[in-house]
């Protein structure tokens, strides 16, 4: 995920990704919006990001993906791809390397803040009826302390 931490594991090594970046993995899969993949497509891409295939490139927001018999390489951002499924202009439905993208995209973002509770703001006491004779009535009462 870019967190730039010192993978050791073998499992980390041979994904690219630690413990807690697999695990940020695992929740964006279950929590973004990936209707617009199949049931299949989004188990490919699953797939491909234990299997290490998802591998950042030197751009913001652009991977190299494996597919998936490792013939090829495919540049992937998440509005684009260069498999063949994703150069059509009019295809349907967009190809599971986006998919695994998009996954990885969402694993990576930052957390919303929190949106802080209104805090309550006391209102001023009304007014009395008339204002200058509660004026001279306080007049009168300082002048008698004083």
């Amino acid at each position: 995920m870019g967190c730039r931490h010192l993978i050791s594991s073998a499992e980390s090594l041979a994904t690219g990704y630690g413990k807690g970046c697999r695990a940020k993995i695992r929740k964006a899969a279950r929590t973004a919006d990936l209707s617009a993949w199949t049931a299949s497509q989004v188990e490919e891409a699953e797939q491909a990001i234990a299997d290490g295939a998802v591998v950042p490139s030197n751009r913001k927001d652009v991977y190299h993906v494996v597919s998936v018999d490792g013939s090829e390489v495919h540049l992937v951002h998440r509005d684009g791809c260069t498999c063949t499924a994703g150069l059509k202009t009019h295809h349907p439905r967009p190809c599971w390397h986006r998919c695994a993208v998009a996954i990885v995209l969402a694993a990576s973002a930052p957390a919303p803040r929190p949106v802080p509770a209104p805090v309550p703001v006391a209102l001023p006491a009304p007014a009395p009826e008339d204002v200058w004779a509660e004026i001279e009535r306080l007049n009168d009462a300082f002048m008698a302390i004083a």
